[in-house]
């Protein structure tokens, strides 16, 4: 099976203990929030690696056992960045295809899996799975001094970095692009890296895993008493 195929499938497996049909889900529907709610996402993966006992780290826990216990996604804020970044998010992906002839074929939400069992503790949300097996994170930035930063220095923020060392570490696959785009530059309106994992990254993800497990069972159960 392709890449695609391949998530495609883990993704379809998850219906089991969600009670719809996830393959059929869209980015920012209802469904697409339900399967986040009290799971550690890419997006947040700097929140998860942090110190244990840290007040980033706890309140990143207590945002999710309050999603578990309120079956609510925490409230998202929507700022002219975001929604900049949304509007443009389909454009970038067709020049991301354009640029590198690489088809594009998008995914709602992944789960990790471990052993062949899928750890729905765990997921994210690619902007896209590749035809040469990879992922996709694209970043349309509204400050387009942040583009020209990383055409310049093909580097990353700190924390894209960790998102996309997290979408690695949970889908599996062997690399992933990071895009940005804006549509504002007379030239040079795409660039991207493409990445692998980074045996530091993915060591510390690993070790953090089994005590965030812990202390959020742990958080559930006084929370909800069970």
């Amino acid at each position: 099976m392709t890449a695609y195929e391949t998530i495609m499938d883990r993704i379809k497996r998850s219906e089991q203990f969600l009670g719809f049909d996830p393959t059929t889900v869209e980015q920012g529907s209802d469904d697409w929030f339900a399967m986040r709610l009290g799971v550690a996402t890419a997006s947040k993966a700097k929140e998860y690696v942090a110190k244990v006992g840290s007040a980033t780290r706890n309140t990143y826990l207590c945002q999710l056992v309050a999603e578990v216990a309120t079956g609510m996604q925490a409230e998202q804020v929507t700022a002219k960045a975001m929604e900049w970044g949304k509007a443009h998010e389909d454009e970038a992906r067709n020049a991301f295809s354009f640029v590198t002839g690489l088809g594009v074929n998008t995914v709602p939400f992944v789960y990790a899996e471990r052993d062949g069992e899928i750890v729905r503790h765990f997921g994210c949300s690619p902007d896209g799975i590749t035809e040469d097996g990879g992922g996709l994170e694209i970043k349309c930035p509204f400050n387009s001094g942040n583009h020209i930063d990383f055409i310049i220095n093909k580097k990353a923020k700190d924390e894209y970095i960790w998102q996309v060392q997290f979408s690695l570490w949970v889908t599996g696959l062997p690399h992933w692009y990071f895009c940005s785009y804006d549509p504002r530059m007379k030239a040079k309106m795409i660039d991207f890296v493409k990445v692998e994992p980074i045996a530091e990254y993915q060591q510390k993800l690993d070790a953090a895993a089994p005590m965030w497990l812990s202390d959020l069972n742990e958080y559930i159960k006084e929370v909800m008493g069970e």
